[in-house]
């Protein structure tokens, strides 16, 4: 008879088959983009809808966030797994079989819940199957997600360009990857060493008076980056095509690509660096480019456009990515699974609210009117992460005191 670490022991391609189910899950949201324009033109409705789309999709991923590691601690990574990728195909047929855009309502809220999931009990599964590459699972993960994010965009929006298709291949090639992946899933051993063991218990939104300031600092870097992102996959390839004066869906495709691949390169230099100053540098940098995106959507100019979007990608990677990693550096370990509930409500609040307003103002004016005034605040939103940022340093946060000086630089020098 087998020990139980024998039993649980994962196969040897349990660790690649979930980063490509990481990367599916990010491809899977990334579809739609480019077809936004396409859904459109086909069902004649307002931009505000198309924003609605994509906030449906995003209040759903959060509550999927929230609730997903919790029932994966007690009833193990693999059901919830095989459960996300059903909900994933879902989703699929809903796009597929899509008569109004109704319909896109729900396979994106469908698919909401898939992701969500996929991305917190994936991740995890990561690092029950690999714990001594905890570090290279997250720099993997942050790769995964953003070449899964531009290879479905260049992929969608090249089938839409030629009219081969485009609201029904993108779709079936996903469900088939899909598919591959329940399969695997099905015959992987749960990587979960205390599945069935840990009690159900959903953690409450709580931030600890000792980290607040670090927290405030995170989240509006984090918002202001994702508030970009959200119009980036909604309403920015529209915007940008108009600007440049190109017909069909490709070029915004391609500032998707641009954006995702820039913020992966971006993460990927920057994981040896303070987190702190990353963060600092990435809100200083999305904040000027925010407002120089202005200026190079106003050229018309097609090469000025996508140069400037790959650029605002990196200030994004560097935001986000210096943003979370700072605040995870520093959350007490019985706080933060209520720490990090509260930063991903916020995060999405800050994905969905902007993006739904910029819709609004896309509806009673233009697109092209509206963009500039959602630049000059999200880069006011960058500027106070920054504000907040620069006093984190001037001052200790309560309890910070009781450390020791040896401890404080040692911490200093690897998180800042």
């Amino acid at each position: 008879m087998q020990a139980p670490s024998q039993v649980r022991r994962p196969q040897s391609w349990s660790y690649a088959t979930l980063l490509v189910l990481l990367m599916l899950g990010q491809a899977t949201s990334a579809i739609p983009s480019p077809l936004y324009s396409v859904y459109a033109a086909k069902w004649d409705y307002p931009p505000i809808l198309t924003t609605v789309i994509f906030a449906a999709y995003g209040a759903v991923a959060v509550v999927a966030i929230l609730v997903s590691g919790a029932l994966s601690d007690r009833y193990g990574r693999r059901p919830v797994l095989l459960v996300a990728v059903l909900l994933l195909l879902a989703g699929l047929a809903v796009f597929v079989f899509a008569t109004g855009p109704g319909y896109l309502v729900v396979a994106r809220m469908l698919n909401g819940v898939g992701i969500g999931a996929i991305v917190v009990v994936g991740g995890a599964a990561l690092l029950d199957v690999s714990p001594e590459r905890a570090a290279r699972s997250g720099t993997l993960t942050a790769i995964a997600f953003n070449v899964g994010i531009a290879a479905a965009a260049l992929g969608t929006a090249a089938l839409a360009q030629n009219g081969f298709h485009p609201l029904l291949l993108p779709y079936l090639a996903d469900a088939l990857i899909a598919l591959v992946l329940l399969v695997l899933l099905v015959v992987m051993r749960e990587p979960h060493p205390s599945a069935g063991t840990a009690t159900l218990r959903v953690p409450r939104p709580h931030v600890p008076k000792e980290i607040r300031g670090r927290f405030v600092f995170a989240v509006l870097g984090a918002g202001a980056a994702w508030a970009v992102l959200g119009v980036c996959f909604s309403l920015e390839p529209a915007i940008a095509s108009h600007a440049a004066d190109i017909d069909g869906p490709f070029f915004g495709g391609l500032v998707i690509a641009a954006v995702t691949l820039a913020a992966a390169f971006a993460q990927v230099v920057s994981g040896r660096f303070p987190a702190r100053a990353v963060a600092l540098v990435g809100d200083t940098a999305l904040a000027v480019l925010m407002l120089a995106g202005v200026a190079a959507f106003a050229t018309g100019n097609a090469i000025v456009i996508i140069v400037t979007v790959a650029l605002q990608g990196g200030a994004y990677g560097l935001a986000f990515g210096g943003s979370l990693r700072h605040l995870t550096a520093h959350i007490p370990a019985e706080h933060r699974g209520a720490v990090m509930s509260a930063f991903y409500l916020l995060a999405y609040g800050a994905l969905i609210t902007p993006t739904l307003l910029v819709g609004i103002g896309a509806t009673v004016w233009s697109d092209t009117a509206i963009f500039p005034v959602f630049a000059v605040l999200a880069a006011l939103l960058c500027l106070s992460a920054v504000a907040v940022g620069l006093m984190l340093r001037r001052r200790k946060e309560p309890g910070e005191a009781a450390r020791t000086p040896a401890a404080g630089v040692r911490e200093a020098s690897r998180v800042d």
